[in-house]
């Protein structure tokens, strides 16, 4: 007997090792068997090969399956990746709009914040000239009653006050009345 040597991948010696084991033969044996196969096919049995080739038709059919279905999926996560990105974005852009919101809304409280300020310093002026006006109209009545009383005395004196002078002559009256008091 002669020899052959040849050199082969580690898959294939992996391969060549595993089907040996569950064959419960040697590495060697199983080589020679697939050599004779090859060179003898009417030799080697049919069904087996027949039963390898079914196996392997139904394998290649499950393969097309899972590809199939594998390719499928792949769709529907580009799909639903794309819809993510799509709602990230429209998260973002909705959040930028929140913060433009929250900005105007912060704007608004400051300007009815100042305007309330200035609505309660006016009412605290307004309160204060309502207080002067009442403080001015007690002083005006005041003064309306003092001019009433001093009305009606000079009203008395003036009554009294004639009676109580002497009447002057033609010549005294001809005398201007800052001339009065100078002798005659």
């Amino acid at each position: 007997m002669k020899r052959i040597y040849a050199e082969a991948d580690d898959q294939t010696i992996s391969a060549v090792e595993r089907i040996a084991d569950e064959k419960g033969i040697s590495k060697k044996d199983l080589i020679l068997q697939a050599v004779d196969l090859i060179l003898n096919p009417e030799k080697g049995n049919g069904s087996e090969l027949d039963q390898i080739t079914i196996k392997y038709d139904q394998l290649r059919s499950e393969y097309d399956q899972l590809k199939i279905q594998h390719d499928q999926t792949r769709s529907e996560v580009d799909q639903k990746w794309a819809e993510m990105n799509r709602l990230r974005s429209e998260v973002s852009q909705l959040k930028r709009e929140l913060e433009a919101e929250r900005s105007k809304l912060d704007h608004l409280r400051s300007d009815y914040d100042q305007a309330r300020s200035m609505a309660d310093q006016a009412s605290h002026e307004a309160d204060s000239l309502r207080n002067e006006m009442k403080h001015f109209d007690d002083t005006l009545k005041i003064k309306d009653d003092e001019i009433e009383f001093l009305r009606s005395l000079v009203h008395q004196l003036s009554e009294k006050l004639p009676k109580a002078l002497p009447e002057f002559t033609e010549e005294e009256r001809k005398k201007r009345w800052w001339q009065f008091w100078r002798a005659k």
